[in-house]
């Protein structure tokens, strides 16, 4: 079977149910998405998320409304910019990333039982293979 086929495929399948659990937890993968990306970065403007997730101006500003609505994030004044602000994680943006992380981990952990930790491994070492050489 192709191999593109099959990496999209599985990206496909893997999002639905990752999204279907994160649903559950009351956010959206995309929702997720943010709060992972501030989880790492601690703070970033609305352009740097949409540039780091892929995502367009008008999509980031509604997952941005939303997540401020649940108190997950927090505005501040951005020093360098008038016209744009710097968003962080509260605590409770912290707990729901870390529960859509536990969420993610365990999801993939089933879809890769099949597979031996030895398999896991190598997979995992081809996988970061090919996304290095994307970035070069």
């Amino acid at each position: 079977m192709n191999t593109g086929y099959l990496l999209i495929n599985i990206s496909k399948q893997l999002r639905y149910h990752l999204n279907q659990a994160l649903i559950s937890n009351g956010i959206t993968i995309q929702q997720w998405a943010v709060l992972q990306q501030l989880s790492s970065e601690k703070e970033a403007a609305a352009a740097e998320l949409a540039a780091a997730l892929d995502m367009d101006k008008p999509t980031i500003s509604g997952i941005i409304k939303r997540l401020v609505k649940k108190e997950y994030l927090i505005k501040k004044d951005n020093p360098r910019d008038s016209r744009s602000y710097i968003l962080l994680l509260t605590k409770s943006g912290e707990a729901k990333a870390l529960e859509g992380r536990q969420i993610s981990d365990e999801l993939l952990t089933d879809h890769l039982s099949m597979l031996t930790a030895e398999e896991q491994q190598t997979l995992n070492v081809l996988l970061s293979k090919i996304n290095q050489n994307k970035k070069e």
